[in-house]
């Protein structure tokens, strides 16, 4: 399928590409800070907020080796901070329908997925780190959802076995997004062409899930076809927390947008034409044969008696090795235009 629906807006080939902003965790631990990125998101340009929907139990072992010895991980009671509470999601969701924009999220585990089904979220994100979770991909799939599928870091024959997985299941609508699973990623890094083999192999809508500085990459992949574009959103790069450093802030998430849009408007629809503000163009810069000298009734027009000059009034300059060699069936002045009723058949 090379369009799926998210709600009321068709996503794919031929449509405009489907921002979604990330939200993740950097909320910070604040639901007013939550709904405060979901209204500067859909003041930006976003037509989808995404958050992230894990707990510290289901997402890490609070234990790590560590030189033959399990110590506590260090990242725990960091997950354990950014957290998304369970009874946020549906007051964030309900918060998200008020202001006009989508509410998404990436469950991690069991638990999360079914949360996310019961407030009835309008398609799935599935996390890079997830694409071989065949348990959540399974699950996820049962609620017959679109879902969105991340590949950072995978193979193609890996996202390959994602998709068949998500089809066994019934499930139609999947886009697949290319990233780099690196926060931030270098640009040689990003491979957006990658966007580009996976829509050849697979024929679903592709998109880009962007972790690099600025917007150079989102509007590289929306010009091989990107559909979705996927990309952090903060209202500080100054503020702590992980997903801050590599964010744009709203009013550089709106730039991207418009950008974006322009962009999508230059693209055109590819075919070789003209557009209709051209068409002066086409007589004011193209040329047509004239006379360079009095040319009386009945001579035999030679080369050096014509000349090709603005504007395209007549014959084309192409017409010229036709027009040498003929005679004049009038008197044609000096500069005047060469019709082929001028010329004797």
């Amino acid at each position: 399928m090379e369009k799926i629906h998210i709600d009321s807006r068709a996503v794919g080939k031929g449509e405009p590409a489907f921002f979604i902003a990330e939200i993740g965790s950097n909320h910070d631990g604040s639901i007013e800070r939550a709904k405060e990125l979901i209204a500067a998101s859909r003041e930006a340009g976003a037509e989808a907020v995404k958050f992230q929907s894990f707990t510290a139990e289901g997402l890490f072992n609070p234990y790590k080796a560590d030189n033959g010895t399990w110590v506590p991980h260090p990242a725990y009671p960091v997950i354990e901070r950014l957290t998304l509470p369970e009874e946020w999601h549906a007051q964030l969701k309900e918060y998200a329908d008020t202001q006009g924009i989508l509410f998404i999220s990436a469950p991690f585990d069991s638990g999360r997925a079914a949360l996310l089904d019961s407030i009835h979220v309008p398609a799935f994100k599935i996390a890079s780190g997830d694409l071989t979770n065949e348990p959540l991909l399974k699950q996820v799939a049962h609620y017959q959802k679109p879902m969105i599928i991340s590949t950072g870091a995978a193979y193609l024959g890996e996202v390959e076995r994602a998709i068949h997985l998500i089809r066994s299941e019934g499930v139609k609508e999947i886009a697949v997004l290319h990233c780099a699973s690196l926060y931030p990623p270098r640009f040689e890094h990003s491979n957006i062409r990658a966007m580009v083999t996976m829509s050849q192999a697979f024929g679903l809508p592709v998109g880009y899930s962007d972790h690099t500085p600025g917007w150079t990459v989102p509007l590289a992949a929306v010009s091989l076809g990107g559909s979705i574009i996927e990309k952090h959103i903060t209202l500080s790069r100054e503020l702590k927390g992980p997903d801050h450093p590599y964010a744009l802030e709203p009013d550089e998430f709106k730039k991207m947008v418009e950008e974006t849009r322009n962009l999508e408007k230059a693209l055109g629809d590819g075919i070789k034409r003209p557009v209709e503000d051209e068409m002066g163009e086409r007589f004011g810069a193209r040329r047509s044969i004239y006379a360079s000298a009095d040319i009386p009734r009945g001579t035999v027009m030679k080369e050096e008696m014509l000349k090709l000059v603005r504007h395209a009034s007549g014959l084309s300059p192409g017409e010229m090795e036709t027009v040498i060699g003929k005679r004049s069936s009038r008197n044609i002045k000096s500069h005047e235009l060469i019709l082929w009723k001028d010329i004797e058949c």
